[in-house]
């Protein structure tokens, strides 16, 4: 299983021919959760008002269900 490590966002690609459907959704809520949670570290650290620094469940599953999209090429 590929590595979650801080920027490591994109996988060994070998890894996924291994992997479970479940391990891969696994890895797609993963990511979509670190991109959310980063944007939302950013918005902090610049003290945006414009920007969330927050981020919620829904916006967890949306995002990995966009990501999905373009990894199955169905966006």
């Amino acid at each position: 299983m590929p590595s979650n490590t801080p920027g490591n966002l994109v996988p060994n690609p070998e890894a996924y021919t291994t992997m479970s459907p479940f391990q891969m959704r696994y890895e797609v809520l993963h990511l979509a959760k670190d991109i959310l949670e980063q944007n939302a570290h950013m918005a902090r650290e610049d003290k945006a008002t414009d920007r969330k620094t927050y981020y919620t469940l829904d916006e967890v599953i949306t995002t990995a269900t966009e990501l999905n999209k373009f990894i199955s090429n169905k966006g």
